[in-house]
């Protein structure tokens, strides 16, 4: 059973020039990920700044309530850390790539997450997170790939011969004299 868990900050910023004068605003989405037997978990809450400079200056801060999604470890085809950028400046991110593209839906949309391609999340991680990242990043694999293993198992006509869901000790054993038995 896992129960892992790993941070995450994403930062948008839109920025307006009109005739009445300049508002940017920057959305902080803080959240957190975690691995739950079958299902991958992402919580988060989103704060938003705006500032206007105009007749006269202004900030506002506003945050929105937590929401939860949770996705089937099923719909999910691969997990990598994967860095950029120079040895000192190096950026690392973690990258979650959907086996349907119906995995991410609910994490999209205006209190969600913006995707450059609908079958990636792609997180950014802290230098300080690099190490829980690659460790969630490698149990999330194996959780992939034994959700995958179990399926093919099942299959549509049962488990698969020789497999441990049709036979436990089905491997032939040696005896002593090296000869299967």
């Amino acid at each position: 059973m896992r129960h892992l868990t790993l941070p995450f900050q994403l930062t948008d910023a839109d920025e307006r020039i009109g005739a009445d004068g300049i508002t940017t605003t920057e959305e902080h989405r803080h959240g957190v990920l975690r691995l739950e037997d079958a299902a991958l978990v992402v919580q988060w809450r989103v704060e938003r700044e705006v500032h206007r400079v105009g007749i006269e200056m202004r900030s506002d801060r506003a945050a929105d309530g937590m929401r939860e999604v949770s996705v089937p470890v099923r719909l999910l085809g691969h997990a990598r850390l994967q860095g950029s950028g120079w040895w000192m400046w190096r950026e690392w991110a973690l990258v979650i790539i959907a086996r349907d593209l119906a995995a991410f839906d609910p994490l999209a949309g205006p209190d969600g997450f913006r995707f450059v391609h609908p079958a990636e999340l792609v997180l950014p991680v802290r230098k300080a997170d690099r190490a829980a990242a690659e460790e969630f990043a490698s149990e999330l694999e194996l959780a992939i790939a034994e959700g995958a293993l179990a399926a093919l198992e099942e299959g549509p006509g049962g488990a698969l011969p020789g497999s441990r869901a049709a036979a436990v000790g089905a491997l032939p054993r040696a005896d002593a004299d090296g000869e299967a038995g």
